[in-house]
């Protein structure tokens, strides 16, 4: 059996564990070994990154204020829970490779993997640049290839696509999360590059139920995930609730979640998370993973947009390009919106749809693995 590794982003966030998982599953699926790469990088490699990173004052602010949540709203009971719940998940749903500190380290791995990936998310984002995001430490005599990692923006200043391009170009095999990230690498490197779906797309309604154990919760909820602090949010929430007539519950992830003034989710773990997303009866967010995570369970939902699509931080497009794959586009609210559900002749539109989007990415990574 052909061992292979994925460099992708795991830790600490419901979505990207989810995806990590998913893509995992499919590729030992395929018939291959996996390990994902456990890149817990010491202080040393974390001041380097934060001094280097053009978002450091992002991570700064958010760093600030999850001490202020632990201070304000959580006591340390509940913490040690939530942490518990991540750790417990990594240890029996993930294979991980031991713990590597630094970049640098990662080279040794060349010795017993022959077939590196580097997974989806944000891993391109060139706000949060690391050469190892594209597989910079792997061989030249051994595979490379990236599934659907997304750049996150539609826009690359000419100094981001230089310092992108010697890495590119060592790629055996590329694709991409959204048509937004194929013209921008495509405008780097002269190399085929194909659209294929977030990895948790490649897994069915029905693993997802069974590899999680999902089982929905009694009564009816909203439920409500934003990782933006927009006012607007809590306008709409409360809008939703007078029209369903049913309550609001709310996972957490910034002090304005915590003040929405709904029943506080405090300590939700990977299972958790999709578990309440499985048994809402209404979705409202502004999280990619929590969009499509929505479709896959055929949730009425509505995205409200956490950035200005002015904005060049704004990573709307990755949402849009899904929306639009899967011809959701009137679920972006408005402040014009008539609340409506999703019709069951609707989704079984969209089933069909991304059962042709899974087939199709399944075939391409298949293809990219056995490609010599």
């Amino acid at each position: 059996m052909t061992e292979t590794a994925t460099l992708t982003w795991f830790s600490g966030n419901y979505g990207s564990t989810m995806q990590a998982f998913a893509l995992q599953k499919t590729v030992m699926e395929l018939g291959y070994g996996n390990h994902i790469i456990n890149y817990v990088p010491n202080k040393r490699e974390k001041l380097t990154f934060f001094c280097k990173s053009s978002a450091r004052f992002v991570t700064l602010k958010a760093k600030i204020e999850n001490k202020k949540i632990e201070s304000k709203f959580l006591n340390r009971e509940e913490i040690d829970q939530k942490n518990k719940k991540f750790e417990e998940f990594y240890e029996e749903s993930l294979l991980l490779t031991e713990t590597i500190p630094t970049q640098n380290q990662m080279k040794s791995l060349n010795n017993k993997y022959r077939v590196f990936l580097c997974g989806s998310d944000q891993i391109w984002n060139p706000n949060y640049f690391k050469k190892c995001n594209f597989l910079d430490f792997v061989s030249a005599s051994n595979k490379k290839i990236a599934y659907a990692p997304s750049i996150g923006t539609t826009k690359l200043a000419e100094n981001e696509k230089r310092k992108m391009k010697p890495y590119l170009d060592r790629f055996n095999k590329i694709s991409v999360r959204e048509q937004s990230s194929k013209n921008l690498i495509e405008s780097v490197v002269e190399k085929p590059v194909q659209v294929v779906c977030d990895p948790v797309f490649l897994l069915s309604r029905e693993k997802w139920i069974k590899s999680m154990q999902l089982k929905a919760p009694e009564g009816k909820y909203i439920l409500c995930y934003f990782l933006g602090d927009n006012p607007e949010y809590q306008e709409t929430a409360k809008k939703l609730q007078k029209i369903l007539n049913i309550k609001v519950k709310v996972i957490p992830t910034n002090i304005f979640g915590y003040s929405l003034g709904f029943e506080t989710q405090k300590t939700v773990g990977p299972k958790d998370w999709l578990n309440l997303l499985y048994g809402a009866e209404f979705i409202l967010t502004d999280s990619f993973h929590a969009t499509a995570f929505s479709i896959i369970f055929n949730k009425s939902f509505y995205v409200l947009k956490r950035f200005s699509d002015t904005s060049p931080k704004s990573q709307n497009s990755r949402i849009y390009h899904l929306l639009n794959m899967t011809g959701l586009e009137d679920r972006i609210w408005q402040d014009t919106t008539n609340v409506s559900y999703i019709e069951n002749d609707t989704w079984k539109n969209v089933d069909e749809k991304m059962r042709t989007e899974r087939e199709t990415s399944t075939l391409w990574l298949k293809n990219a693995l056995e490609d010599k």
